[in-house]
């Protein structure tokens, strides 16, 4: 009671929290419709709205409770209805009890029953297939004679009715709960002929399916007929393996898959498609590979074309036709590349094989093809294409040194020929070796360029290998024609200043040659391997720049053994009262420098330079080894007016042969002369120290060696005045010497026996 009051209370107080609510909201209104005075007017005009709204409501309210009351009277009609309706079904389920209970007796004959209906169906079939069993040789006979005229669809269709007829029947005993496998066999007996008939057109789609190529363009009527037979024996296919679910019963022959047999006779005549090419006779034919490849490439795009044009609306679209036979040639592709690569090929043939699989991609993007490969296997292994890759490698190892060797052999069959070597637009001599081994590389590394930056690498390792080889074996040669040329008495070779000429041409070219391939090369590689391969390249430039070198030296040598009988002249008792001691060496530079024109333009100047560096050694040497001494100012005098005069000789000589030669060579000389000529003997230290500095290779036996040219200086004497110097701290430190440039370093050249001049 308490609760129900409290629920009264609770209602009054919403009902009166909703009045005043309404009230708020009605004054809410009323102000929003009268903001001004003028709208007092409109106050008649808003009731009479108003009284409308709310009759509306009102006959809103009265409709809906019209229909609640209707629908709720509808209702209660219906139940009265179904009373009886209920009762009567009550007493109908009473009576199916009722006789259900008296039906046990029956159970003794349903199995009587069940053979009556069992034998009833079976006879039933047979006689609705009477008339196909009695006909089923005629049949046979009909079915195989339309497929030897090609008929092939009206062939399919009496051997559809023989397989139905037989399956019936069989399907029939297999219902059979007494049924044995004997039992079969008289069916299975008298439609034998059917599986053969079976069979026989199998064979004949086979066969149209094996020149599905040839059939689409000429007879395409042959090919989707043949398709359309085989999709029907899918279909019976699926049917027989449905009912083989269901109820157990599989016809013989099933399923006969025939779809599958098609793609694997499609497969096996693109097999037989490529083993029918037979390439050329390898013993006709040094490139039959890349011709037998290139006929495989036409056959392929041909082929594709044809299936993508003329397959496509003949093949049902589910068998995806050009997907499938882009399958198919890709693998038989490896089948057949596979082989060529496990066979020993040549190294000609190896990279046409490696070609034409990296070509492959592209291949296959042709405008008649346009296929994206990526998504299949590679047509060679990694394990295969690095196998041929070491086998062409090794290959060009070889080939590649027997061609540098023989072609060190016929240049030095060149160098002992009684003719001179043949010379350029600039008179420049040379021979054939250095065009035709960097060809023979260009070639190489140019052929491997379509296989990959792989190969290339390994090839451009191969290429430095030999370079290396070449030189070693050049250097070599050099050395034994040099040899033999000074053994046989400057008699053979004939031409050895032609052809030392050329040598150190040939190698200049072939120092050109490598930075032209190095530019190329370079231009391919990523940067982790571009410093490797410049160092390389950079090696291989300097050592046949050597060669250069070592191939003039050998040349002055020549040119000094001529001269050795003048130089001897030199400071010995008859030089100073002589004329012009130094014009002989002028005249044999002049000839030997018409000779060495045919050097190239860098050669020549290092020649020259070598020259005047190894005259002015000589020249020293003869100074400071000799035993003359000026012991009076006036022979001294006259002695640093002589080699200074010879200094000015000495350097124009090597002008007239080459504008540059160094003018400031023969400053040496002067300053030598200085110290020679110089009166007050204790300016020598300040002399000694500037050609010291000037020269950093001179040391303390040069010194005593000059002082004692003197005459007028003994040993102790020239002791003090280098000790006054720093030749007396850096005697031992040979690093220096080591480390001095071409032009200053002449004192290094020169060394006394224990004791010096003094001794």
């Amino acid at each position: 009671r308490v609760s129900i009051n409290q629920m009264e209370a609770d209602g009054d107080l919403d009902l009166q929290r909703i009045e005043a609510e309404l009230a708020e909201a009605a004054a809410k209104r009323v102000a929003t419709m009268l903001r001004k005075p003028e709208d007092l007017e409109k106050v008649e005009q808003y009731r009479r709205m108003i009284v409308r709204r709310k009759a509306g409501v009102e006959a809103q309210l009265k409709t809906s409770i019209q229909t609640q009351l209707e629908d709720v009277r509808t209702g209660l009609s219906k139940l009265k209805t179904a009373v009886p309706e209920i009762r009567e079904i009550r007493d109908s389920m009473a009576d199916v009890d009722k006789h259900c209970s008296t039906c046990k007796e029956l159970n003794r004959h349903i199995d009587k029953i069940k053979d009556v209906s069992r034998q009833h169906n079976q006879l039933s079939a047979a006689c609705d297939n009477l008339k196909h069993i009695v006909r089923v040789p005629e049949t046979v006979a009909d079915a195989e004679e339309l497929i030897s005229k090609g008929d092939l669809l009206k062939a399919h269709k009496l051997l559809t009715d023989l397989e139905g007829t037989r399956d019936d029947l069989l399907f029939q005993l297999h219902k059979t709960t007494s049924e044995r496998i004997t039992e079969r066999h008289p069916v299975n007996a008298y439609f034998a002929k059917v599986a053969s008939v079976s069979d026989l057109l199998a064979k004949q789609l086979w066969f149209v399916m094996q020149r599905a190529l040839n059939a689409v363009r000429s007879d395409p009527t042959k090919l989707v007929t043949a398709l359309r037979i085989i999709e029907r024996e899918e279909k019976f296919d699926a049917r027989a393996l449905e009912r083989e679910k269901a109820v157990g019963f599989l016809p013989p022959g099933r399923p006969k898959e025939w779809r599958k047999k098609c793609f694997d006779t499609l497969e096996q005549a693109t097999i037989h498609r490529f083993e029918s090419q037979q390439p050329p006779d390898e013993s006709e034919n040094k490139i039959w590979l890349a011709v037998y490849l290139e006929r495989i490439k036409r056959i392929i795009i041909d082929d594709i074309d044809i299936v993508k044009t003329l397959f496509i609306p003949c093949f049902p679209p589910h068998y995806n036709i050009s997907v499938h036979y882009v399958e198919m040639y890709h693998r038989c592709l490896q089948t057949l590349l596979d082989d060529l690569a496990s066979q020993q090929r040549e190294a000609n043939e190896i990279i046409h094989l490696l070609s034409w699989v990296v070509q492959y991609p592209e291949i296959m993007k042709h405008p008649k093809v346009d296929v994206d490969v990526a998504v299949f296997e590679p047509l060679l292994s990694p394990t295969a294409i690095a196998e041929l890759e070491r086998d062409y490698t090794d290959k060009t190892r070889h080939a590649l040194t027997e061609y540098a060797g023989r072609m060190i052999e016929a240049d030095i069959q060149d160098w002992y020929r009684d003719q001179i070597p043949d010379a350029d637009v600039g008179g420049r001599y040379h021979t054939s070796v250095a065009v035709l081994l960097f060809q023979m590389l260009d070639q190489n590394l140019s052929v491997v360029d379509a296989v990959g930056l792989n190969l290339k690498m390994q090839i451009l390792q191969v290429c430095m290998d030999v370079l290396e080889m070449f030189q070693k074996e050049y250097r070599g040669a050099v050395d034994n024609v040099k040899l033999k040329y000074w053994q046989s008495e400057r008699r053979e070779p004939r031409y050895y200043v032609e052809y030392m000429t050329a040598i150190a041409n040939n190698c200049h070219s072939c120092t050109e040659f490598t930075e032209q391939m190095k530019v190329r090369v370079l231009g391919d590689v990523d940067v982790e391997e571009e410093e490797r391969i410049e160092h390389h390249f950079r090696e291989t430039a300097i050592a046949f720049t050597e060669i250069s070198q070592m191939s003039c030296d050998y040349l002055l040598d020549m040119v000094y053994t001529d001269l050795q009988p003048h130089l001897a002249e030199l400071f010995n008792k008859k030089w100073l009262q002589s004329g012009a001691s130094l014009g002989t060496v002028d005249v044999t530079m002049q000839d030997y420098g018409a000779d060495f024109r045919h050097l190239r333009d860098r050669f020549y100047n290092y020649l020259v330079q070598q020259a005047q560096h190894r005259l002015l050694v000589e020249y020293i040497r003869a100074m400071l080894q000799k035993k003359t001494q000026f012991k009076s100012k006036d022979e001294r005098k006259k002695a640093a007016e002589k080699i200074k005069k010879e200094s000015m000789h000495i350097g124009s000589i090597f002008q007239k042969l080459s504008e540059t030669a160094n003018p400031h060579a023969c400053t040496v000389l002067e300053m030598l002369a200085e110290v020679i000529e110089i009166k007050d003997t204790d300016l020598l230290p300040l002399e000694l120290e500037g050609l010291a500095n000037k020269h950093p290779d001179m040391r303390e036996e040069h010194a005593m060696a000059l002082l004692s040219l003197r005459g007028d200086v003994n040993k102790s004497q020239a002791k003090e005045i280098i000790g006054q110097t720093k030749l007396a701290n850096i005697d031992s430190d040979r690093e220096e010497v080591e480390s001095r440039d071409v032009e200053g370093g002449y004192f290094s050249e020169i060394h006394f026996p224990s004791g010096g001049r003094f001794g």
